[in-house]
């Protein structure tokens, strides 16, 4: 059976990576063994930003390999499930992060509030540079299969 092509468009990802919640960022310890925690982040022209406190895991992990993968997702019913893999490098940013990305994390999580993590110190922002973005959306379905038939229907009465 022919794959159904159930992706996102770009501007799709852009808009659902917008609204995302929460990231399960994946790194990898020096034996291998996978290391996931939940984050959030803001998605902004293309690139994941993260804070996160130093001296943790993911922050050891990340600057051992220099990469991750993080998927965000949402849906209740396999109908209507949807999300995004971005893989890539993770870089630390020197001091703060852009002013337009600490602005969206303050709206986006704590209603325009300045972001107690300014006082902390032993916080940092990390870049997710994405070297692959695949994304999926179960409510495409329908519409999929309905194009793949057509597609085999004018196959088939094409061969006559």
């Amino acid at each position: 059976m022919a794959k159904l092509d159930i992706s996102m468009s770009a501007g799709e990802v852009n808009a659902f990576l917008a609204t995302g919640r929460t990231v399960r960022l994946a790194t990898a310890a020096a034996d291998g063994t996978p290391h996931v925690v939940p984050l959030w982040f803001v998605w902004d022209h293309g690139a994941m930003y993260l804070n996160t406190t130093l001296g943790n895991v993911t922050v050891d992990n990340i600057g051992r390999s220099g990469t991750a993968s993080g998927v965000v997702d949402d849906g209740e019913g396999y109908d209507d499930l949807r999300g995004v893999t971005v893989t890539g490098s993770v870089e630390r940013l020197e001091g703060d992060a852009p002013p337009e990305v600490e602005r969206a994390w303050s709206v986006k999580y704590l209603a325009g509030m300045e972001p107690p993590y300014k006082h902390w110190r032993n916080r940092a922002w990390f870049l997710l540079s994405p070297s692959r973005v695949a994304s999926w959306d179960f409510r495409k379905i329908p519409e999929a299969r309905a194009k793949r038939d057509r597609e085999r229907a004018a196959r088939a009465g094409g061969g006559d």
